[in-house]
């Protein structure tokens, strides 16, 4: 009976491994409530040298969904999500990482659209609990996985998010 009981144990940990899930994200879900009550909008960004990119974001524009963000919310599922953070005017504020389960970068926006900073947000794997945020007010923050603003060559100063009805 041992054998057979490593064997499935082994089996298991291969499809554990090749999901992209470990025991930890086995207590994650692809959407929290928080983002169920977001509305999904399409967001034109101009990067760096006034190309405009398309992206599709939620928006989170109401405290609720703003302290939910991304907490609980499996790996797989971040990798292919964006949240932009709505503010109904320029405020000093921080984000967290706790109950996020990967990295992201977040980008501030001030009241123009004018990209201010990019921070890289790390998950929490000691009892150090960082807050990040920028150095002025913002009015936007654009929570993607880590990479999204350099791959678009989205640097702070040049970049811009269009402001329409946000």
């Amino acid at each position: 009976m041992y054998p057979q009981a490593l064997f499935y144990t082994l089996i298991l940990a291969v499809l554990v491994s090749l999901s992209g899930c470990s025991a930890a994200d086995r207590n994650c879900v692809v959407k929290n409530e928080g983002m169920q009550s977001m509305h999904l909008e399409g967001l034109t960004l101009f990067d760096d040298n006034g190309n405009t990119l398309h992206i599709q974001s939620l928006i989170a524009d109401d405290q609720f969904e703003q302290a939910m963000g991304f907490q609980h919310v499996c790996p797989n599922a971040v990798a292919d999500t964006k949240i932009l953070f709505a503010y109904p005017e320029p405020i000093y504020g921080s984000f967290h990482m706790a109950n996020v389960k990967a990295p992201l970068d977040i980008g501030f926006f001030d009241e123009r659209g004018l990209l201010i900073d990019v921070l890289r947000m790390d998950v929490y794997e000691t009892d150090e609990r960082l807050l990040y945020s920028p150095d002025q007010r913002f009015q936007f923050a654009l929570e993607t996985p880590v990479g999204f603003f350099q791959e678009s060559l989205l640097s702070p100063g040049l970049a811009r998010l269009a402001i329409r009805s946000l």
